[in-house]
């Protein structure tokens, strides 16, 4: 089986070099060249994540996805210049860009001469990564309708739409977004990568890659939105920092990784505190969530107090902890998240633990 280090032209050895040159690590979050956080997914994980997120909503939310997912895209094109190449063989050079950014990341194939996509990115996010490249490539705001019409195939349709081609804006600051950064280090995602079916892949599963911040959007937008998280899920996760809004979207980011950590055959066990070392350097580093600046135990049996930088992948990290304590305790959890300047106190404890 061909993997990323392998030497031959087409064995992806020339896009993990791309790879190691744009992306850094610090504190187990992955960073591109201009310090926005990127997440590593397997497309299987990212599928069961939407499904339970969309859940926690009390609305459809694919479309709110595609348009978060163009946004960033139009974003990251206008910021790296990626179809910016002369006039000169412009359409060819273009093609080529595009490409190597959809084969980089592990997005599959894009042929926007026949309106089609190859993918097993979920169907929202790479219609919203086509619509903002079509969009710039014609100069002009569309519209986009897209269908699955295979297991790998995304079929699309465009239709010019009556409005200005503003670009796209940084993406929305949440309470726990912190300003760019840059890692020291490079991830640990670089050496697990096997290329594989001209997509890369982790033991066997395919996995991509997806930056934070069109996440970040979604959150703003869905704010808007009451969630279906459970009662006593809402009355024991406490967060007195934030509002109501963002309240509401935080603890669907939260009982949606737990639903996806808990549905999932991750061995995951925890004799005191110092095993949350071992974990977050199997489960959370290497795909950019983040990990505890610091660990402590509480004084009750299984209580623990967990140190976190802010950074946009705040919530998705909380989600991951609270699950991988109640799966390792076998108990529901109840916590309190509190802000310390630049960073948060997370306590975790059992719901039926003693005060």
């Amino acid at each position: 089986m061909p993997t990323a280090k392998d030497s031959s032209p087409d064995d992806g050895s020339t896009l993990l070099s791309a790879l190691r040159d744009e992306f850094s690590a610090k504190d187990g979050m992955i960073f591109d060249a201009h310090g926005g956080a990127w997440i590593v997914w397997k497309t299987s994980e990212l599928y069961a994540w939407w499904h339970s997120f969309e859940d926690q909503c009390s609305v459809p939310l694919q479309r709110k996805l595609m348009n978060a997912c163009a946004d960033q895209e139009e974003y990251l094109l206008g910021l790296n210049q990626t179809l910016s190449t002369g006039w000169l063989l412009r359409k060819r050079k273009q093609k080529s860009a595009l490409d190597q950014r959809w084969a980089r990341y592990g997005w599959g194939l894009i042929d926007l001469n026949k309106d089609v996509l190859q993918t097993l990115l979920f169907a929202p996010m790479a219609s919203g990564v086509a619509l903002a490249t079509k969009e710039q490539q014609a100069d002009e705001r569309m519209k986009l309708e897209w269908q699955q019409a295979s297991q790998r195939t995304i079929s699309l349709e465009f239709t010019s739409a009556p409005s200005n081609l503003a670009p796209a804006p940084e993406a929305p600051l949440m309470p726990w977004s912190m300003p760019h950064q840059q890692g020291f280090n490079p991830p640990q995602f670089l050496e697990e990568l096997e290329w594989m079916n001209a997509s890369w892949s982790v033991g066997g599963e395919p996995t991509c890659l997806f930056p934070m911040d069109a996440f970040t959007r979604l959150f703003h937008t869905c704010r808007a939105y009451p969630n279906s998280v459970s009662k006593e899920q809402q009355q024991a996760w406490l967060t007195p920092d934030f509002d109501a809004g963002t309240r509401s979207v935080f603890l669907m980011i939260v009982a949606s990784m737990a639903t996806l950590v808990n549905g999932g055959e991750r061995p995951i066990y925890i004799e005191n505190s110092s095993s949350w070392a071992s974990l977050s350097a199997h489960y959370l580093s290497p795909n950019g969530w983040g990990h505890p600046l610091s660990v402590e135990s509480l004084t009750t049996e299984h209580g623990v107090r967990f140190t976190l930088e802010s950074g946009s992948t705040l919530p998705f990290l909380i989600g991951w902890l609270v699950a991988m304590w109640e799966r390792g305790h076998g108990k529901a959890s109840k916590f309190r998240l509190e802000k310390l300047q630049n960073q948060w106190s997370l306590e975790v404890d059992s719901r039926l633990a003693y005060n």
